[in-house]
């Protein structure tokens, strides 16, 4: 019996509630701040809102929704733990404070374990206390138009495992360091680290692996790489069917990386000797480390940064070469506290760590060569999609949509011929005007993505075949799926932007949509790509929804919708007609000019600037001419520039013509 009470005696003893009550005194103030900040986001908000005669109109997203300001929520979730990490081990830091506070009777675990209990309490009562607050009053009035209960102990764990997780991110980087400011600091530049990384390997990498597709990379998965990214990645105003920033496996793992970074911190402190106070890094034999990552992670973003200004590969080395310098620099002053780095010892280290980086900046690339040569087998492919840009696909995803695949094996053979040419032309570093999206679906079930920019003349005979083919065209014009049962309204509007048609009726809206699909589906490659005369917009509402894919340009070629249009006297309302037009300016096409885009708007942009005097028509006759010009042409002989309203040189279309096509008069006046 004496031998368990003096066991009870020596396990109580290991608890000192005087810190306890030291660290609420010293940081206690953070708490309090932590707690206003979020009562006068959340129950003070809500407590406004009930008061109104005419509440707000609250989203779905509850507690992370507009009415409760979420990005504010964010402010105090990012600052607070931080501050409570750096304030409560500010002693570390200090040299006669970390003396002091280690010449106690006490372990050094166990005044670690003490200082976290505090900083854990302190952070999670202000959290608990404002759940307390609205889970009162969800008990006492009808709040379910603002938020659930679920939903209220979904932001209880979300802030709790989030709050925890910073905290013992900066005390694990307290640890690290002797200098409080370099723990601030560098607190963040941990938790945004991988993100920040994943940025600028797949900046790199798409700059030299051919197909390789940074929009997909980034916009999937970046978010899954950083916990305050994940954070400020939730869109309460996009069309995003997510209902809460962090899903609820991620948010587990965040509390598991929380714990580890306990452990991981409660071993450095036990390790670090008390003379690093005062050093940017407490333990000496990761200099040679933080040199590395430095001098490499600015590397990476001095040749981002070049690339996107210069696209041209000297200067992305010139960039490596600059941020580089630049990283080791900074890394040096940083460690040895002085500016004082620029002499032969440093210059020798430069070298080195020069060389390191350029070794991991060149192995990257080299370990995705397969990457970029690999074209998958017809006989391995389910179905494609192809299109011109990520982004299409996306939304359809989002929005749950149907994804037009193509499915023949044909069809499936010439995208295939399709990829394969772009493999042997693309430059990731050349900006080229037309992009390929692809998307394949394999037997095995998993997906390939593919990404390239070129200009269209290098691949137009693979492109022909893709691009005439049926399923390329529901996938091209999204309106061949619409049922126009669906369709609530039907809106026609020129590029003159004078009048304009919308049709409610049923019946006229089937019609259109019948002839237009007709259209479509006999459209030849020439017109989609470089279509004749002045196109018209069409915009449907769709079950109520104005927002979605099924947007038309109207060419002057539909031959049968253009037929019907002027059969129901709708014809002059929707398209834009030679007396909508105050004036046509015509311009030889420039030859041997220093031209650094073939973009026919620049290129007229650029000859009014040089002050090229153009020939001008007013008359209907010549207009309406004129207006038998292509769209979208890189080369030509005349350029001809339409204006609708003389008080606004800004609002104008352009089309052109070869030699063969043009006009008699304009030949006449320019040889």
């Amino acid at each position: 019996m004496k031998w368990g009470v003096q066991g009870m005696r020596s396990k109580t003893s290991s608890f000192n509630k005087e810190i306890i009550k030291q660290d609420f005194r010293n940081v206690g103030w953070i708490s309090i701040v932590y707690f206003l900040g979020l009562f006068f986001i959340v129950p003070m908000q809500l407590f406004m809102e009930m008061s109104k005669e005419e509440p707000s109109i609250p989203d779905d997203r509850g507690l992370f929704g507009s009415i409760f300001a979420y990005e504010l929520q964010l402010f105090f979730l990012f600052i607070m733990p931080l501050l409570m990490a750096v304030f409560l081990f500010r002693y570390l830091h200090v040299k006669g404070a970390s003396d002091f506070a280690h010449s106690f009777p006490m372990k050094r675990g166990k005044l670690y374990q003490h200082h976290i209990v505090s900083g854990v309490i302190l952070l999670i009562l202000p959290i608990l206390l404002n759940y307390l607050i609205l889970i009162i009053t969800a008990g006492a009035v009808d709040v379910q138009d603002y938020y659930t209960v679920t939903n209220l102990g979904y932001w209880l764990w979300l802030f709790s495992t989030m709050t925890l997780l910073i905290f013992m991110v900066g005390v694990f980087v307290g640890t690290l360091t002797g200098l409080s400011a370099v723990q601030g600091i560098l607190t963040y530049i941990l938790l945004f680290l991988p993100a920040g990384l994943y940025v600028l390997i797949a900046f790199h990498l798409s700059s030299y692996i051919k197909g390789y597709s940074g929009d997909v990379v980034l916009e999937r998965s970046i978010q899954y790489f950083s916990p305050l990214v994940d954070l400020v990645e939730f869109q309460r105003y996009a069309p995003d069917p997510a209902e809460v920033p962090v899903e609820k496996l991620p948010l587990i793992i965040y509390g598991l990386v929380a714990a580890a970074f306990y452990v991981l911190s409660l071993f450095l402190y036990k390790k670090r000797s008390l003379e690093s106070a005062g050093r940017a890094l407490a333990v000496t034999a990761l200099n040679p480390v933080f040199k590395v990552g430095v001098t490499f992670c600015f590397a990476l973003f001095g040749g981002m940064y070049f690339t996107v200004s210069q696209n041209e590969y000297s200067w992305m080395i010139m960039g490596y070469f600059i941020g580089g310098t630049f990283g080791y620099a900074a890394a040096s002053m940083l460690l040895e506290k002085t500016w004082r780095v620029f002499n032969w010892r440093h210059l020798k280290g430069w070298f080195g760590y020069g060389a390191v980086t350029c070794a991991l900046i060149a192995i990257i690339p080299f370990l995705w060569q397969n990457y970029e040569s690999y074209v998958p087998k017809s006989s391995e492919v389910e179905k494609v999609f192809v299109s011109n840009g990520y982004w299409q696909y996306q939304r359809m995803v989002d929005e749950e949509m149907e994804i037009p695949f193509i499915t023949s094996v044909e069809s499936i053979q010439s995208t295939i011929d399709l990829h394969e040419q772009l493999i042997e032309v693309s430059n990731p570093l050349e900006d080229g005007r037309d992009s390929f999206f692809f998307v394949y679906r394999m037997e095995d079930g998993s997906e390939i993505y593919r990404q390239y920019r070129v200009d269209e003349q290098e691949v137009a005979e693979a492109k022909k075949a893709v691009y005439e083919t049926e399923e390329y065209k529901k996938i091209e014009y999204p309106v061949l799926g619409l049922d126009p049962d669906k369709v609530n309204r039907l809106h026609i509007g020129s590029y003159s932007g004078q009048g304009g048609k919308e049709f409610y009726d049923p019946e006229l809206i089937a019609g259109f949509v019948e002839v237009l699909k007709e259209d479509i589906e006999g459209i030849s490659y020439e017109d989609m790509v470089t279509p004749r005369g002045l196109y018209s917009n069409v915009h449907f509402t769709v079950n109520g929804n104005p927002d979605n894919p099924f947007h038309v340009q109207l060419h002057p070629s539909f031959e049968r919708t253009m037929g019907w249009l002027k059969e129901k006297g709708f014809y002059e309302e929707a398209m834009t007609l030679p007396a909508d037009i105050h004036r046509a300016d015509v311009y030889r096409w420039p030859e041997n000019r220093d031209f650094s885009n073939n973009h026919v708007r620049l290129i007229v942009e650029r000859l009014k600037e040089e002050g090229i005097e153009p020939l001008e028509f007013t008359s209907d006759e010549k207009i309406g001419s004129l207006m038998k010009g292509q769209q979208n042409q890189e080369d030509g002989a005349y350029i001809v520039a339409f204006y609708f309203d003389e008080r606004n040189s800004d609002h104008y279309e352009v089309l052109s013509f070869g030699k063969e096509d043009a006009p008699d008069f304009i030949k006449e006046h320019f040889e």
